[in-house]
């Protein structure tokens, strides 16, 4: 699956299922923001539309402007589950998924090996 199109797929899913896409172990507002960071480096974009390339920077944009070590209270379980934060980033991902034309269907597992606990 296109890493793109799978964090993308993750970032609009609700909390219990964003938690259980990585091992218990893993923060996962955290993770998905770097899977984000990722998928947008090896992203090509020369084949999107500009309508594409405006959602996905909104998205990235806003991410990126609540994050830092003043915004560490995004990152966590607790902001992930009940902040507006989260619920707008939910909302910003379920619009680039329609502009792309996929589907919000569950992603599987991310299939990342971490070594932890």
């Amino acid at each position: 699956m296109n890493k793109f199109k799978w964090v993308t797929q993750a970032f609009s899913q609700s909390f219990e299922i964003q938690k259980n896409l990585f091992p218990q172990f893993v923060n996962a507002a955290d993770q998905l923001a770097v899977e984000w960071e990722v998928a947008l480096d090896e992203m090509d974009d020369s084949r999107l539309a500009n309508i594409q390339r405006q959602m996905i920077k909104e998205l990235d944009d806003y991410i990126l402007s609540i994050s830092g070590v003043d915004n560490l209270k995004y990152w966590n379980d607790d902001a992930l589950c009940h902040s507006q934060e989260w619920e707008k980033m939910r909302v910003q991902a379920k619009a680039i998924l329609n502009v792309m034309g996929w589907d919000h269907s569950i992603p599987p597992e991310s299939g990342v090996i971490y070594i932890g606990e």
